[in-house]
């Protein structure tokens, strides 16, 4: 039986982190059944119940140590944990984690990294020392690749997949129509759901999309939903998008929901603008066409790799050409995306690769 520890950034209510945390102890489970899998977290009561696996405290070094001097595999897990945008202090602590495994003579292993940006010439110098000590690194997109062959990183052992979502299979819309009637949603008519996060320091990107979001209410006869991805960090954004548009009838799906339901409420919607990478990549998963509005670099990378479509920098948008995008989106057939097939098979590469580390 493998014993493999997980370190990501899980426990926080993320959905796009627990949808991820989800899909790889499910592709690891599918590859060897027993497997015994602990997982670091922020919150180890609810990673241990929600995923039935053993979970320790991020900030507990002891348990950590202990961990991984019992394992015979570091996993850290998928996602941009190796970037300072966010936090220089998360950076380290992610490298402090790969290291510590590395020093302890464990196998150790990149799952689905997206890598950057990182800033600093220091920590790009330090990523670059902790990577290369890594027996295996699998990138979800391309510009990971690219950005990792910019540190320096040797290229051997590096191999392109695809994000771990993607393994997820498809949930059952039922459920997702269940969900929508305690909101008093129906589906008279399309529904057009937005997923939004609080970012820089105006409104403007939200003001934009209030226009789009009533412009398509009023031509398209939509109805508009407001999702929180990372709740409820999410729904104040939420509220001021809804508080800006002059159609008052917006739904704020204002519920923490698990990586199931997020799914099944994905495949009741004809359309999805999103910011949230994960909002996407649940979108594809339930074959729903998607519209993005970057913040972050993950998001151009992601949608390249599918072929999607991607509305521009959040900066930057105007609401007439996201209407245009939203307008061709609805009347298209929505076709079967042969892309995304590449890319599913890809992202089961993960586990396989993981257990072949161990052989």
């Amino acid at each position: 039986m493998s014993k493999i520890v997980i370190s990501g950034y899980y426990g926080f209510a993320n959905a796009g982190d627990e949808a991820m945390l989800t899909a790889i102890v499910r592709s690891l489970r599918s590859a060897e059944a027993a497997v015994d899998l602990t997982v670091i977290s922020g919150n180890p009561h609810n990673t241990a119940t929600k995923h039935q696996v053993a979970s320790i405290h991020r900030f507990s070094p002891l348990k950590i140590y202990s961990a991984l001097a019992n394992c015979d595999l570091l996993l850290s897990g998928g996602g941009s944990l190796l970037q300072d945008v966010t936090s220089k202090k998360s950076l380290l602590y992610y490298l402090a984690i790969i290291w510590l495994g590395k020093l302890l003579n464990k196998k150790v292993m990149l799952f689905a990294h997206g890598i950057g940006p990182i800033r600093s010439g220091i920590l790009r110098k330090l990523t670059k020392f902790v990577c290369s000590k890594a027996d295996l690194i699998t990138v979800r997109d391309t510009d990971s690749l690219v950005e990792l062959e910019r540190l320096g990183v040797a290229l051997e052992k590096v191999r392109l997949t695809a994000d771990a979502v993607l393994t997820l299979a498809q949930a059952d819309k039922v459920q997702g129509l269940a969900l929508l009637k305690k909101f008093n949603v129906s589906q008279e008519k399309p529904i057009v759901a937005i997923s939004v996060r609080s970012w820089g320091n105006g409104d403007k990107y939200l003001q934009e999309m209030a226009k789009a979001a009533d412009a398509l209410a009023a031509q398209q006869k939509v109805q508009i939903v407001l999702l929180p991805l990372q709740y409820p960090a999410d729904v104040t954004a939420c509220k001021r998008l809804q508080q800006s548009m002059q159609h008052k009838d917006a739904v704020i799906l204002d519920a923490a929901f698990d990586t199931e339901q997020f799914l099944a409420l994905m495949g009741c919607f004809s359309l999805l603008i999103g910011m949230r990478l994960h909002a996407l990549i649940f979108a594809a998963v339930m074959d729903v066409p998607f519209i993005a509005l970057s913040y972050d670099p993950k998001i151009d990378g992601f949608v390249k790799e599918v072929r999607g479509t991607n509305i521009g920098a959040i900066e930057n948008f105007v609401a007439e050409d996201l209407v245009q995008a939203a307008q061709n989106a609805l009347e298209s057939e929505n076709s079967s995306n042969e892309r995304l097939a590449q890319l599913r098979t890809k992202a089961l590469e993960n586990a396989q690769l993981a257990f072949e580390l161990l052989k």
